[in-house]
This record gives C-alpha cells, structure tokens and sequence, in this order.
C-alpha cells in the first residue's frame, strides 16, 4: 500500500506472478515439440520455460508453511506436476494451495534427494510431458552458469520475436487453442454463429484472439467457410485458413464435427507438416491427436467422417 494525495492506494500484483499467469508463447512450444520431437524444438521450449513462471499445487506441513503436492504415474514414479496456466489444473484438484513460482526454482527442488522424484510432468493433464532428472541437471547447471556470467558482468542477449515469427506464434495460438476452445466451450452457440456468419465470424474470432491487435493482418475474404449437413445428426464445418504466414504446423484447413443431438463437437485439422499434410484433432483436454498423413483435398472430408463413424461404432 502506498498514500497518493491523502488516500492509500493499493499496488496492483502484476498478473504473471498471480495463479492467473499467462503462457502462450510456452504452451505453443509445448505442442510444437509433442507435435515433432526434434532437439531444436526441446531446446527452445527449455529455454522459453527457463525464463518462465508456472503455477505449483502445495499443501502446507506441519510448520504450516506451504510444499509441493507429488503425483505418481502407473508405474509408480514419482513426479513434480507443473503447470503453465490455471486453466490447466483439474476443477477436482484436492491440493489446497497454488503456488506461483519461477520455472527453475520447481527445477531446483524436484532435483532435492529427499524428495526422490522421478522428474517434473508439465501440464499432467493435457500435454503431459517429462523432463527426466538428467534434463532437470542440464537446466540446473545452464542456470549456474547464467548466474555465473551475470556476476562476472556478462550482459544476457534478449531474444525478441520477429514480425514474421509474431504472426507464426498468433497463428498457432488461434488454430490450437483459442478456436478449438471456443467450440468446446460454447458448443451450439458457437455453430450457431459459425453457421450464421462464417467468414466474418471466423475473422472476427481471429483478430480477438491477438494480443497486438494492430499487428492482426487478415480480412474476411482470406477465410472460406463450408457447411454442410451430412446427417440428420451430424453437420460439418470446413474452413480454410489463409496461405500466408504460415509455420511448419500451422493449419491449410480445419474441420469442425456437430452432433446436434449429443451436442457434442470434435475438432480436426489439416497441418501443414514438413514433409506432407498431417491429420491431426484436438480434444476438449487439450490433448491433440496424430491421425497420420491427411489424404488428397478431395478425400479429406471422408475420412473425418469415418473417424466419426468409427468411434461411435466402438462407443455404442
């Protein structure tokens, strides 16, 4: 608190160090590299994780201060759960606390003996991915020489994004995150209005989800829009996404599944890939699914629809 002409002001926490701390540019690392598990894509994760902080479930000890809740796996390791946002934790959650904390102090102490952990699992339901201890060391000792270099006066390089990998990164945030959670948030509002606006809806939705909105560059007309009522029961959506600023993952097209009678969505994507189309979906945990190479323009629509059919098939 401090006084301002009289009155007493409260000093607002900036968000990043709350539980309602934000992590886009971690969490599209994060698929990036579950999506391709190459050594450049960990190592600018690891870098972007570093230098980030994450939210911690904790209960307090008998001296009534606050630690780390463990998890444990089917085989019976022991493991740290990170998390890079609050909407990452489970409603059910049975800790008491969350705790914020800086990335590498979680490093720090997952690496403690007497908590014989068997490494740190990011985002436990939904990415789930292990750092292992040997990893959790390598980090440890980049941190010790970061600090080693800042003592001996070494000034750190500040990494900035280009406008070319600003667009990229918004991109995968929009085709990954935000739209896919619009569908599964709002179920028949959303097709509602999918159906009813298409491409304006589309862009509109877009342009929301940028976090520099002067930078947003597309228009209505970059989007195309399809619906088309398969069955009584089944509608389905395709939508075409702009051919510029694209990234190795970055979507040619998405379909949107409706099943007015379950009112239940699913959602696919068409990826651009590496070396062909990849068919991908992305579940309401966000969990996201590799149905393999996407078939020729003409066939994709076929397969979504049989992947539909397959699994009600097995459900009913």
């Amino acid at each position: 608190m401090s006084k301002h002409k009289g009155k007493m002001v409260k000093k607002q926490i900036p968000e990043e160090m709350t539980v309602n701390v934000k992590n886009g540019q971690l969490e599209s690392l994060l698929k990036q590299y579950t999506a391709e598990n190459t050594a450049e894509n960990l190592g600018k994760l690891v870098t972007c994780i570093h230098h980030s902080r994450v939210l911690i479930p904790a209960t307090l000890n008998e001296k009534k201060q606050p630690v780390p809740c463990l998890i444990k796996n089917t085989n019976g390791g022991t493991f740290m759960p990170v998390y890079t946002s609050k909407g990452q934790i489970p409603q059910d959650a049975k800790s008491p606390g969350i705790l914020n904390m800086p990335y590498i102090a979680i490093n720090h102490m997952a690496l403690t003996p007497e908590l014989q952990t068997a490494g740190i699992v990011i985002n436990p339901f939904s990415d789930n991915l292990i750092f292992k201890p040997e990893l959790l060391q390598r980090i440890e000792e980049t941190e010790q020489k970061l600090r080693q270099q800042k003592q001996a006066g070494v000034q750190k390089k500040t990494v900035q994004l280009t406008e070319e990998q600003y667009l990229v990164f918004e991109r995968n945030q929009f085709e990954f995150r935000f739209l896919p959670g619009c569908l599964f948030r709002e179920g028949g509002a959303f097709i509602e209005e999918l159906c009813g606006k298409k491409e304006e809806y589309i862009d509109r939705l877009y342009e929301e989800s940028y976090q520099q909105k002067r930078m947003y560059p597309y228009l209505p007309e970059e989007f195309s829009v399809m619906i088309m009522n398969i069955s009584e029961e089944l509608l389905m959506a395709s939508i075409d996404l702009p051919a510029r600023d694209m990234g190795a993952n970055s979507c040619l097209r998405i379909y949107i599944a409706w099943n007015g009678q379950e009112q239940k969505g699913r959602y696919f994507t068409i990826e651009r890939g590496r070396e062909h189309p990849v068919l991908g979906e992305l579940t309401s945990n966000g969990k996201h699914i590799d149905h393999g190479e996407a078939p020729a323009e003409g066939a994709q629509l076929q397969k979504v629809i049989d992947l539909i059919e397959d699994e009600r098939r097995h459900t009913s």
